[in-house]
């Protein structure tokens, strides 16, 4: 969708109450330690995002402060110029990093005139968030979205990726030492093509390739899946997929990036077991592998295949991908999960010894 079109059918309720703030007012606010709203973590100058995907991205960003003291942002613009220099300027004039003990700031600049997107990088994160890591996130990441014409969800998938990326930091202790929150540059910058795309995963579809899974068992099936993403193969009529699966992977944007991270948290996690009944079967993994959410399988034309479509309304999702069911638990799958407790928060939990 083209962006001009996007914010002209925004409703005038929205445009009227869209009232701009300055960076230094912002900067101000955050002085004075008053706790942003999720909304004022969202700089829209485009009026690109509605006011719930602001709400919905400022929480994405407020949950990454808080489990790894990184004051995340967004600037959206409207009007142009030198995105370098714009978000160098914002960087220091809004007090990006000013939320974090530790100096810790990123900001994600959307420039709609120039469909380019940037993210700069304070200096104390440059040496996790590397100008080829930025790099790579903007290609196969945002682009993507953004090229779809799906600014917001775009913000949510990249937020993730920095959150995964928080992870393996805080775990090989890479983060720099306490700092003062200012960015001398660093980052990268790329073409966003917003609302260009036809078919945003074309780039990365492996039409040469062969999925044979005729007479797969239920974990072969998936193991099918898993070197799937690992080619980034974005192909939505893979034999692998049920019929509801194909009819919900037309309308979503899958990108290189997203299918890497498939891969690579599936290499470290080792099926505990399958569980079949009927014409329903699940692959379960180790209920502590938090990452590693179940795979759901039907039995259709006699073959099996992924039930992506029912584990997308089955799951759901935190900040660090930690999954979790919907609740109240109903969905037919249920089975597979009667040795396990369910929290009231749908975490599941191993079962108490007896």
């Amino acid at each position: 969708m083209n962006v001009r079109k996007l914010v002209a059918i925004l409703p005038a309720t929205i445009a009227g109450a869209l009232l701009i703030i300055g960076p230094a007012d912002i900067a101000r606010i955050l002085r004075n330690d008053e706790r942003p709203s999720p909304a004022m973590l969202v700089d829209d100058r485009a009026m690109l995002l509605s006011e719930s995907q602001r709400e919905h991205v400022g929480r994405y960003h407020e949950a990454l402060r808080q489990a790894h003291d990184i004051d995340y942002r967004v600037l959206v613009l409207a009007d142009g110029g030198d995105i370098d220099q714009r978000a160098h300027r914002y960087f220091s004039e809004a007090g990006v990093g000013s939320q974090s003990a530790t100096g810790r700031g990123l900001l994600l600049v959307v420039d709609t005139a120039q469909d380019r997107v940037r993210l700069e990088v304070s200096t104390s994160l440059e040496g996790v968030y590397t100008d080829a890591f930025v790099a790579y996130v903007q290609n196969r990441q945002l682009v993507p979205f953004f090229a779809a014409g799906r600014v917001a969800d775009g913000v949510v998938a990249t937020t993730e990726l920095i959150v995964a990326r928080a992870r393996e930091a805080a775990t090989g202790k890479a983060f720099a030492p306490p700092m003062a929150p200012r960015s001398m540059g660093g980052g990268a910058a790329a073409t966003a093509a917003i609302g260009t795309a036809e078919d945003p995963a074309a780039a990365y579809k492996q039409q040469a390739r062969e999925v044979d899974v005729a007479g797969a068992t239920p974990l072969e099936v998936v193991e099918a899946y898993l070197e799937a993403m690992a080619a980034r193969d974005a192909r939505t009529d893979l034999p692998i997929y049920s019929a509801d699966t194909r009819r919900m992977l037309r309308n979503r944007v899958v990108t290189a990036a997203q299918m890497d991270t498939v891969a690579r948290l599936y290499r470290k996690c080792r099926a505990e077991g399958v569980h079949m009944q009927a014409d329903l079967a699940v692959v379960r993994y180790d209920v502590a592998q938090r990452e590693c959410a179940p795979y759901f399988l039907r039995r259709e034309e006699g073959e099996w295949r992924l039930d992506l479509a029912a584990a997308s309304a089955a799951l759901r999702f935190n900040h660090e991908n930690h999954w979790r069911f919907d609740v109240p638990v109903t969905h037919e799958y249920r089975f597979a999960f009667e040795d396990w407790r369910i929290d009231g928060n749908g975490v599941p939990r191993a079962a108490r010894a007896r």
